[in-house]
């Protein structure tokens, strides 16, 4: 990694670490009466284990990691082929097949497609430039992809494939690939939501209401949540529409949590987190020497700053309805250890010293460095 690289990596790190406190923070101060210590142990258990996925995945060999995710995603296409078909593997929850539960904790396996196939694609771009130019790889690579996630696109989770098809297309925009070779995936966009809109009511139902201007019952209460926080807030503590009030207030919408009892300050800090967390990623790329690294640094702070914007979006009225957590902030160990686990492989991609003679510089030109071979 060139001069400044290991300077954006720590400021990387310091904004997820600033987040997750801030996570767990407001998470204590929001949790109903009598809860506070049991919340702050389940937030502790979760950074733990977000912690220790980084660890791990830092500490491996850079390389191996590249061997060995087309396997892993066989593995993931095959639990949630496993959680269709079976009643007994997995079970529902608002309206859809995607959790399982191991004891008194529950995981949810497609969003380890946030971690993985982020991996898959960046180091199927790196390996060999010219498939970028070729519509016949790119052809072959989305339907791997449309493969990968048909069991998630099943449960219903329209919004989950939607998000990947996007940090698809600008990864392999990052790497490359020409605009007009980019035009297929929009065109799989649309489909997957006509599909969507024709075979599950319940997202008909979302984008009908969300169309129509009517705010839903969840952004009305965080709406509310807003007006009452105003600019500095009702203090720690002093929120009156936690204890379900705000419905998922603990996870999908902390947001509005952090609004009623922080203020305009505290949504704004939060803001504020990941935009530098978004800037800070964006240098730590640029500086890598590898262009594994480099696109999957890329990547990994794209599926980091696509998740938050979308959650602000929705808890704020502005998107449709999306069971989306807010990156490090909520509540939620899946989440964690998959977002955890990707900016371990990112962070070790991204210092890895190039091998080539060819400088990173010449093959993706948006990057800076221009070490020797």
């Amino acid at each position: 990694m060139i001069e400044g690289g290991s300077r954006a990596v720590q400021g990387l790190l310091t904004t997820v670490i600033l987040l997750a406190l801030m996570g767990v923070v407001a998470g204590v101060s929001a949790a109903p009466p009598g809860q506070g210590w049991s919340t702050l142990a389940m937030h502790a258990i979760h950074l733990t284990l977000g912690a220790a996925a980084f660890l791990f995945a830092y500490t491996l060999p850079a390389d191996g990691p590249r061997r060995a995710v087309p396997g892993i995603l066989v593995l993931l296409f095959l639990v949630l082929m496993g959680m269709l078909l079976s009643d007994k593997f997995g079970h529902s929850s608002h309206a859809a097949e995607r959790w399982i539960r191991i004891g008194e904790f529950t995981l949810q396996p497609s969003v380890f497609l946030q971690c993985f196939w982020p991996l898959a694609l960046a180091s199927w771009s790196a390996k060999d430039p010219l498939r970028l130019t070729q519509p016949r790889e790119l052809t072959r690579l989305m339907l791997v992809f449309a493969c990968l996630v048909s069991p998630v696109l099943l449960q219903p989770d329209l919004g989950s494939v939607i998000i990947l098809l996007g940090i698809t297309t600008f990864t392999l925009l990052f790497a490359g690939v020409s605009i007009q070779l980019l035009k297929p995936i929009v065109f799989l966009s649309f489909l997957a939501l006509g599909f969507g809109l024709l075979f599950f009511p319940h997202v008909d139902s979302r984008i009908t209401q969300f169309l129509s201007g009517g705010p839903g019952f969840q952004v009305q209460r965080a709406n509310e949540a807003f007006a009452f926080g105003g600019f500095s807030g009702l203090g720690p503590g002093r929120g009156m529409m936690k204890n379900g009030w705000v419905p998922e207030g603990d996870t999908d919408f902390i947001l509005a949590l952090i609004a009623e009892e922080w203020g305009i300050l505290g949504t704004g800090f939060i803001w504020i987190l990941f935009v530098a967390l978004t800037l800070f990623g964006v240098m730590a790329a640029r500086r890598a020497e590898r262009r594994y690294g480099a696109l999957l640094m890329a990547a990994a702070t794209l599926v980091i700053s696509v998740q938050a914007v979308l959650n602000m979006a929705v808890v704020t009225g502005i998107a449709p309805p999306k069971g989306l957590p807010l990156p490090f902030v909520s509540r939620g160990g899946t989440s964690m250890l998959a977002l955890a686990a990707l900016l371990g492989f990112a962070v070790k991609a991204a210092r890895e010293a190039r091998r080539s003679k060819v400088p990173v510089e010449n093959l993706i030109s948006w990057t800076e460095s221009n070490a020797p071979g």
